[in-house]
């Protein structure tokens, strides 16, 4: 978000661009759009970055397993960076009444983190990477019969591929809620053991 006083100096910059006729890509503001076209793409495409290693999967069959394993890597490195970014959200934003007066800030800010952890392994890796492995590892025998050999390597690997796009709508909500139901679950469970403890 821009402050007052940038949005007053991109308005004086603009002001003496049309007082010039300058052409609009004679000038810094032009990289404004582009600015706004990346931050929308980033933020519609960041949640696939967790399925690099689903990509890798799919290419299982005619790449070096190092291509793989960096994919893997790649989406490892996202997870952290994700829990990451959602303790540093729960910190700033601090604990609700009802956070406050069960749980100390340690265990609501580990919660936090082991509950992001545990569903993005298991809805942005385990269970994508199971679907992957399974529709090439199947899908290659479908394709063992085909006589060229260009759709024989690749066909598992556009079949699995054809997968990606769909991961998130397919297990992100289902894992989300029973992710929240067990650590509702839990919640609850420490907050009364905090209870009788007190009592």
């Amino acid at each position: 978000m821009a402050t007052p006083q940038e949005t007053k100096n991109a308005k004086q910059e603009l002001d003496t661009l049309v007082d010039r006729n300058a052409d609009s890509t004679d000038s810094n503001l032009r990289y404004m759009a582009y600015g706004s076209r990346l931050r929308t793409a980033v933020q519609a495409g960041h949640r696939y970055v967790a399925y690099t290693s689903d990509i890798g999967e799919a290419f299982r069959p005619v790449v070096p397993p190092a291509v793989v394993k960096a994919a893997y890597s790649i989406s490892w490195l996202y997870l952290a960076g994700d829990v990451g970014y959602e303790v540093y959200k729960a910190r700033r934003r601090g604990p609700t009444p009802l956070e406050a007066a069960h749980f100390s800030e340690p265990t609501r800010i580990a919660m936090v983190a082991v509950k992001r952890a545990v569903f993005q392994s298991i809805a942005s890796m385990a269970l994508p990477a199971f679907t992957i492995h399974t529709a090439v590892k199947h899908s290659k025998k479908a394709f063992d019969n085909v006589k060229n050999p260009r759709v024989k390597a690749w066909g598992p690997t556009a079949t699995g591929l054809a997968i990606v796009p769909v991961l998130p709508y397919l297990f992100d909500k289902p894992v989300e809620h029973v992710t929240d139901a067990a650590f509702e679950w839990i919640e609850k469970q420490i907050a009364e053991r905090k209870k009788k403890s007190d009592s």
